[in-house]
């Protein structure tokens, strides 16, 4: 695991970047599927910047893989599933994975992308932003299956001394 950050606060950043970088490799054993190697790559890059004006960008991209044999399967731990908090606002958390039998179940691929736009309401109070977001992305058996589900809304910041805190609506877009 590594994590490169170039920014102007680690607390309450503006600008510059976070870069997460993940990899592994493991051995599965005890489960339905056959018993095998995997390998797992994690990665998720967010990017602050100023616009003018009082406005405030933030970007984010993530993206995850477990490599493996032909029926091999992977510990439920080391799959992805996306949606939340976190992840794609407007749905459950970990509600976004490939249905399986009607169920939500954890794939070996993870895309997600996130744009959010926020600013100070007023210079009189400029810890409390409001603003407004687009998130989109899934977990599937593998990139080809994706089907991004996308969720917009907005919301309320308040930047305060041990961090940002966040509430927001969001809903999902069909």
């Amino acid at each position: 695991h590594v994590v490169l950050r170039s920014l102007d606060s680690v607390v309450l950043p503006t600008q510059g970047y976070t870069l997460a970088l993940q990899g592994g490799f493991g051995q599965s054993h005890g489960n339905p599927d056959r018993s095998g190697w995997f390998g797992r790559a994690y990665s998720r890059l967010t990017v602050y910047s100023p616009l003018g004006a009082s406005w405030y960008a933030q970007g984010r991209l993530e993206a995850g893989q477990v490599v493996r044999g032909q029926n091999v399967g992977a510990p439920e731990s080391q799959l992805f599933r996306a949606g939340g908090d976190d992840s794609v606002r407007g749905y459950g958390y970990r509600q976004l994975g490939p249905i399986v039998d009607g169920s939500v179940t954890s794939g070996g691929a993870l895309a997600t992308a996130s744009v959010e736009l926020a600013r100070p309401f007023s210079a009189s109070l400029p810890s409390l932003w409001g603003a407004v977001f687009v998130d989109a992305g899934r977990a599937a058996t593998s990139f080809k299956s994706l089907d991004p589900a996308v969720g917009a809304g907005f919301g309320l910041r308040w930047r305060s001394p041990v961090g940002p805190l966040k509430l927001d609506l969001a809903r999902d877009i069909e």
